[in-house]
């Protein structure tokens, strides 16, 4: 998936790493331009507990399946959709890449990115 970049302030910064389990299997639809969006729900464990996750990318992929491992960067959004008669939100991680775990040279190569990512805010 190509990375999206624009401008930003020293101030603006949103990036999510999430390291954890599929707890739900990918779901995809196709979108009025013919794009494929597809969501799934992961969960990481904290010293809170189990937070449950909802994440959404572009296009399908073949590693998402419930009990995989996975690492997963990304940005925070909330979308705004209709639901009946009434706009409703949802608050979800959005992919920029996903990882399975055990493939440890392609985890570290999009957490680099990442990091990458702020150094580059860092020194601006």
């Amino acid at each position: 998936m190509p990375r999206q970049t624009t401008a930003v302030t020293p101030a603006d910064l949103n990036i999510v790493v999430l390291i954890g389990e599929v707890t739900s299997p990918l779901v995809s639809r196709t979108l009025a331009n013919g794009e494929i969006a597809s969501s799934f729900d992961m969960s990481t464990h904290t010293e809170e507990g189990r937070i449950s996750v909802p994440v959404a990318l572009e296009g399908e992929n073949a590693t998402v399946v419930v009990g995989a491992q996975l690492c997963v960067v990304g940005v925070v959004r909330r979308r705004f959709f209709r639901a009946g008669t009434s706009v409703s939100s949802r608050t979800e991680v959005l992919a920029h890449s996903v990882s399975v775990m055990r493939r440890r040279a392609q985890v570290r190569k999009n957490l680099t990115a990442a990091l990458d990512d702020i150094t580059e805010l860092l020194d601006s």
